[in-house]
């Protein structure tokens, strides 16, 4: 997962030209959170599920590659299900992951729920899991 972190990093700041910073003095329930105005993220490395943190960060990309504005910091919640920019966010950043789940495996193997569970993808994006790993074989 390091190594996935280290590329979405280097992705946003050196080619989306975005501020990333990490803090792990976060509680584990604090959310990440993008400022599109400002083009810049902050990522909660405590977060309690660490296996989710690239999805984080991707989503958190997501919502500046995407235009989103917001009279608020835009962050990731699995609560906020069907708020269309949150869902466009969440296929942004399942877009953006699916070449890494993909790189080490045949098609015959590839498996929606192995995707889900590696970065630890919340139930209700299953459908848009399917969708995106389908267009991506």
């Amino acid at each position: 997962m390091d190594n996935i972190m280290t590329e979405l990093i280097n992705y946003a700041m050196w080619e989306k030209h975005i501020t990333v910073k990490l803090s792990s003095e976060l509680s584990p329930y604090t959310p990440s959170v993008a400022d599109s105005e400002t083009r810049s993220i902050l990522i909660n490395t405590n977060w309690h599920l660490p296996q989710q943190l690239p999805l984080h960060l991707a989503h958190e990309i997501a919502h500046i590659i995407n235009g989103d504005h917001a009279t608020h910091p835009l962050y990731f919640s699995p609560l906020q299900a069907d708020y269309k920019m949150e869902l466009n966010a969440n296929r942004t950043a399942i877009k953006m992951l699916i070449p890494y789940y993909l790189a080490d495996r045949d098609r015959e193997h590839v498996n929606v729920n192995e995707f889900m569970n590696i970065f630890v993808v919340p139930s209700h994006l299953e459908k848009m899991c399917r969708e995106e790993l389908t267009k991506a074989l």
